[in-house]
């Protein structure tokens, strides 16, 4: 008998768990995807109606093809989730503490997509849908988001199904780290775009690490609902550290993939250097370009992923102040030995009116700007609002234009300078 037919159905005469287990429970739920955004009343109302079930490692916790109507939140202990077609099996995920599955057989009434095992000895809280309709039913915002998040993961992992075999296929990744040294200047509408146009020429070879700390909403500003983050990755056993990271990165239906650096902005301080060291050297085995969406200050992590990174991209908005940072920037990062031609400089219109043309930008920069993004009015936010990506939806928008003359530039380096090592 598997397990989810061991506790699918509800014990009869169950004790009402503790003040203690309610609370336990509660900090397993709000750690998980969409249920974070809860308030505490839902929070405490499904940790009174879940189950709390243990599993041995290498037991199955769901089958592929079977039905399923519960949602499994990990309190503790790795899942390996497991696609298979006879007589083969590919590993497309590795889930950790504070994670869930089982959401697309409840949420799209559909066959389980996938196995789950226990990697190891589980402790889960299991969450039947007549529960979570009976707490939740009335709140079409957060089912709606759900749903949305069961469909994103049923493409992600048949998207990581079909790219199984990637890193041996393109080898070292080239890693390109967008930087603007003042916040404002768009860099992180910037590093999504140029992730699409990249990710429409090299199909599933192109990712965003968004480190855009405290705040990493690159995920959100593309459609996205996020899962898991690098930060909660700096306790994984060395041994298993690839797969988490590799199932924590998110599928765009159009192609770009995104691992966020953070979920919450107190996860911010668990990104080291150190950690951003060992996911860019998995990334890098992985994809063929890592953009890197860096916060503004300079910090260990900031200066990790420039030291690491091919190419360096500083995004400057065109009035004094971002001007000024810009060049102190680029004197820095040449002073840390960054050489000048992987270095490019892009201006980027935010307003209709510009406080400092562009032949001052250059003088005061002592350097040319390489690309120039003029005014696209109000669609990158409108965009932003939709959760979509210009360059996937609106190629002809001045964002769109520049993200692909920015591509232009960094693929024409970085042919030269494969061409220049051989």
């Amino acid at each position: 008998m598997s397990a989810v037919a061991r506790i699918s159905s509800p014990i009869p005469g169950s004790r009402k768990p503790s003040l203690h287990e309610v609370i336990r429970r509660i900090a397993v739920l709000e750690r998980a995807p969409v249920f974070f955004a809860l308030p505490e009343k839902a929070l405490r109302a499904l940790a009174r109606r879940v189950r709390r079930i243990s599993v041995r490692a290498g037991d199955t916790v769901v089958y592929q093809g079977e039905p399923g109507d519960t949602i499994f939140f990990i309190e503790h202990g790795p899942c390996r989730v497991v696609l298979q077609h006879a007589p083969t099996e590919v590993a497309v995920a590795m889930l950790a503490e504070g994670d869930l599955f089982g959401e697309g057989a409840c949420m799209l009434s559909r066959p389980q997509q996938a196995s789950v095992y226990a990697q190891s000895d589980c402790a889960l809280l299991a969450l039947d849908r007549s529960s979570l309709f009976a707490v939740l039913g009335r709140d079409r915002d957060f089912l709606a988001e759900l749903t949305t998040f069961a469909r994103q993961r049923v493409d992600s992992f048949a998207a990581m199904e079909s790219r199984a075999g990637w890193g041996a296929v393109h080898g070292e990744g080239s890693v390109v780290a967008m930087y603007a040294p003042r916040g404002g200047a768009g860099a992180t509408c910037l590093s999504l775009n140029l992730v699409g146009v990249l990710a429409m020429r090299h199909p599933g070879q192109v990712i965003l690490l968004d480190l855009d700390l405290p705040y990493a909403h690159a995920a959100l500003l593309a459609g996205l609902v996020p899962a898991s983050c690098l930060a909660r990755l700096a306790d994984a056993p060395p041994d298993a550290f690839e797969e988490l990271l590799l199932s924590a990165i998110l599928y765009h239906p159009d192609g770009p993939m995104i691992l966020a650096g953070a979920l919450r902005p107190e996860e911010a301080d668990a990104i080291t250097a150190d950690l951003i060291t060992r996911a860019l050297a998995v990334l890098r085995r992985t994809f063929r370009y890592i953009v890197v969406d860096l916060a503004p200050a300079v910090s260990e992590p900031v200066l990790a992923c420039l030291d690491a990174a091919e190419q360096v991209v500083v995004v400057t908005a065109p009035d004094l102040s971002s001007v000024k940072s810009a060049g102190d920037a680029l004197q820095i990062l040449l002073e840390l030995g960054v050489p000048d031609g992987r270095l490019s400089v892009v201006l980027n219109h935010r307003s209709s009116s510009a406080a400092v043309e562009r032949a001052t930008v250059e003088r005061l920069l002592h350097r040319r700007v390489d690309v120039e993004a003029a005014f696209d009015g109000a669609r990158p936010d409108i965009a932003a609002l939709k959760g979509q990506i210009l360059s996937l939806t609106t190629q002809r928008s001045e964002i769109a234009k520049a993200a692909a003359a920015l591509a232009d530039l960094l693929e024409t380096r970085s042919s030269a300078r494969i061409g220049g090592s051989r």
